[in-house]
C-alpha cells in the first residue's frame, strides 16, 4: 500500500518524448487506414460478452478440470507458470532455452549481417554499423546474459514484454539498456482497425480494471503509460477471441497436464488404500446357530480391534482402536480332531506402479503437445519414431528435426526484435537516416539449434566420407576431384594435408612404417608424387592435366579418365 499511497500522490509518467514518433512508419495513419480495406482485424474487441451454454456432467468437470476457462490474462499466466514447474515441462523448456539460446564458433549468440550490397561496399559505413551493434548488445545491454532469460519467459508466459531504457539527458546517445517487465502487470492498447499497438500499459496494484481508451489510461494514477517504442514485445502468435488474450507455448499440453496430473494423484490414492495386505479371520462358530455365531463373531473381532484402556487423570474405562502390528502373535485354539479358527491374509495388490500404461500414454500425450522429440524421453523407447534414410543411430529422427525448426522460428522472432532494437538504437543516433537504413538493410541471426545441428553436420560428414571412400578405389576417378567434390577441400587444403605427411614421417617413423600409405585412400599416390616435386610448386588442380594425358584420355574411350 505504501507505494501505490506515493504513486497517488506523485503520478509516475513513464512515457518519454523522445519515444514518440520513433520507429515508426512514415505512412500516416490515414493513409493506412485507406490501405487496410473493410475488415477489422479484431472483431470481439468492439463486440464483447458471449451466453454461457453447455452440457451437465462430464461438460462441467472437462471445463472446470481439464481444460478451465481462465478468468483472466493473469490467471493464465500464473497458471502457465505453475505448470512449468512441472518436472517434465521444466525440463522441456530447459532444453529449448539451452538449445535456442547457444553460441556461434566464436562465441557470439548473436550476428550481424549486412543485406545491401550497396552499403556493404562502402566499408567505413559498415565498420560504423558494426560498432554500434557491439556497443548496443555486448557493452550496453549484455545480451548475453539476458537472451537466454528472456526467451525462457518468452516460452513459459507466452509472452515477453522489456523497456528500452534512454538517457532523458541525452536521447542522442541511443538505447542505454533494456530492462525485463513483469507479464502479468503489462497490457497494450491495440488498434484493431490499423493493426498496430498505439500504447502500452503497466497496471500498479490488482485486480485494476483495463482502461477502455489511451486518453483513459494516462488520466489514471494506478497506469503507467509507455510510447509504442518505448516497450519491446514479442508474443507466441495465437490469439483466442481477442488481440490480448494471448495463447502461450503452454496452452496446447493444458489438457495433457491436467490429465496426467489427476492420474498420477489417482494412482497414488489407490497405491495407499489397495496395496495393504489384510487378514482373513475364519472362526470356528463349531454347531452354533446363525445368530450366536453372529454374536460369536462380533465378540472375537471386538476383542481384536479395540482394548480397554484406564485414562489415570479420570478414572474412566475406555476402548481404544487397537492397531495390529506385522509381528504380533495371535493364539487359537484348536480342538482334537484339528478343527479351529485360522487367520488367512489376502494380498494387497502391489501392481499399482508397475502397471502404468496409462500414465505412459498421457505422457507421450504432453510431449506431443510440447513438440518435444519422443526419441529423448527414455520411457518411450518402444515406440521409435520413423528415421530418414537408413536405420542408423546416427540419423535424425523426424521429431528432432521438426523440433529444430520450431525452435529456429521461434528464434526468427527474437532476432526481429533484436533488429527493431538496433535499428531504434542508429534511428536515436541519426545513423539511420544518415546512411538510409531500413529493415532490409541487415538482419541479425542466432545459430541454428545446438543438437539438430551438431547432429545433421555429423551425419552429412560421415555421408561424404562414405561416398569418398566408395569411389576412391574406381581408376576412373580423380582422386583429388573426389577430395575436393565429397570431402568439400581447397587445393590449400591438399597441400596442407600433404606437408602432414612428411611431417608424420619425421614424428611417427614407426607408425608410417606399419601403414605406409599414412592417410585416406588414394592419399599415397599424392605423397609420392610430392616427394618427386618441389614443395612449393605443388599445383594439382584438375585443369592443370598435360597434353599427353588428354591424348591418352580420348585413346582410352568415351567415358574413360585417367586419375
Amino acid at each position: 500500500m505504501a507505494l501505490l499511497d506515493f504513486i497517488s500522490k506523485n503520478r509516475l509518467d513513464e512515457s518519454i518524448k523522445a519515444f514518440e514518433r520513433k520507429g515508426q512508419s512514415k505512412i500516416s495513419d490515414e493513409k493506412i487506414l485507406d490501405r487496410s480495406g473493410e475488415g477489422i482485424a479484431d472483431v470481439f474487441t468492439y463486440a464483447q460478452g458471449f451466453a454461457k451454454y453447455g452440457l451437465h456432467g462430464f461438460f462441467d468437470f472437462y471445463s472446470s478440470y481439464l481444460n478451465r476457462v481462465y478468468e483472466s490474462e493473469v490467471a493464465k499466466i500464473n497458471n502457465y507458470r505453475i505448470m512449468a514447474e512441472y518436472s517434465e515441462i521444466s525440463d522441456v523448456i530447459e532444453d529449448a532455452c539451452n538449445e535456442a539460446i547457444t553460441t556461434f564458433d566464436d562465441g557470439d549468440y548473436i550476428k550481424l549481417v549486412i543485406n545491401d550490397d550497396k552499403l556493404s561496399k562502402n566499408s567505413n559505413v559498415v565498420n560504423n554499423i558494426y560498432r554500434e551493434f557491439n556497443e548496443l548488445f555486448s557493452n550496453r545491454i549484455d545480451i548475453d546474459n539476458k537472451l537466454w532469460d528472456l526467451f525462457r519467459t518468452y516460452l513459459i508466459d507466452g509472452r515477453v514484454y522489456y523497456e528500452r531504457i534512454i538517457k532523458k539527458s541525452n536521447p542522442k546517445a541511443g538505447i542505454y539498456n533494456i530492462k525485463k517487465l513483469p507479464t502479468e502487470t503489462m497490457d497494450y492498447d491495440y488498434n484493431p482497425i490499423l493493426n498496430k499497438i498505439m500504447g502500452y500499459y503497466q497496471y500498479i496494484g490488482k485486480n485494476i480494471r483495463r482502461p477502455s481508451s489511451l486518453k483513459e489510461a494516462q488520466n489514471r494514477k494506478d497506469i503507467i503509460v509507455f510510447e509504442p517504442e518505448q516497450i519491446g514485445y514479442i508474443d507466441y502468435g495465437i490469439y483466442g477471441k481477442t488481440r490480448q488474450e494471448v495463447m502461450g507455448y503452454l496452452e496446447k499440453c493444458k489438457v495433457a497436464y491436467n490429465q496426467i496430473k489427476l492420474l498420477e494423484t489417482a494412482v497414488i490414492i489407490y497405491r495407499l488404500v489397495r496395496a495393504p495386505e489384510r487378514f482373513v479371520f475364519k472362526i470356528d462358530t463349531g454347531r452354533m446357530p446363525w445368530d450366536k455365531a453372529i454374536k460369536f463373531v462380533n465378540k472375537i473381532k471386538e476383542s481384536f480391534i479395540k482394548k480397554k484402556t484406564y485414562n489415570p487423570n479420570t478414572g474412566e474405562m475406555g476402548h481404544e482402536p487397537e492397531i495390529m502390528s506385522m509381528l504380533e502373535n495371535f493364539y487359537i485354539p484348536v480342538n482334537s480332531e484339528g478343527r479351529g479358527s485360522s487367520i488367512d491374509t489376502i494380498g494387497g495388490n502391489a501392481k499399482g506402479f508397475t502397471e502404468l500404461d496409462d500414465v505412459y500414454y498421457f505422457n507421450k500425450k504432453l510431449f506431443r503437445a510440447l513438440k518435444y522429440p519422443i526419441s529423448r524421453v527414455s520411457e518411450m523407447n518402444e515406440g521409435k519414431s520413423p528415421l530418414f534414410g537408413a536405420n542408423n543411430a546416427n540419423n535424425i529422427s523426424r521429431d528432432e528435426i521438426k523440433w529444430a525448426r520450431f525452435l529456429e522460428r521461434h528464434q526468427n522472432k527474437f532476432t526481429e526484435e533484436l533488429r527493431n532494437l538496433f535499428l531504434l538504437h542508429l534511428e536515436f543516433r541519426g545513423l539511420k537516416k544518415e546512411y538510409k537504413l531500413t529493415k532490409n538493410s541487415f538482419k541479425i541471426i542466432m545459430p541454428s539449434p545446438s543438437h539438430y545441428k551438431d547432429s545433421m553436420e555429423q551425419t552429412f560428414r560421415e555421408q561424404e566420407f562414405a561416398n569418398y571412400a566408395q569411389l576412391s578405389n574406381n581408376p576412373e576417378f580423380s582422386k583429388s576431384y573426389l577430395i575436393k567434390r565429397y570431402l568439400n577441400w581447397t587445393t590449400e587444403d591438399l597441400k596442407e594435408n600433404m606437408k602432414g605427411f612428411k611431417l608424420d614421417k619425421k614424428y611417427f617413423p614407426q607408425q608410417n612404417q606399419q601403414n605406409p600409405l599414412g592417410g585416406p585412400p588414394g592419399m599415397g599416390d599424392m605423397e609420392n608424387k610430392m616427394d618427386n616435386d618441389d614443395e612449393d610448386n605443388i599445383d594439382i588442380d584438375n585443369d592443370d592435366i598435360s597434353n599427353d594425358d588428354r591424348e591418352e584420355n580420348e585413346n582410352t574411350g568415351p567415358g574413360r579418365l585417367i586419375g
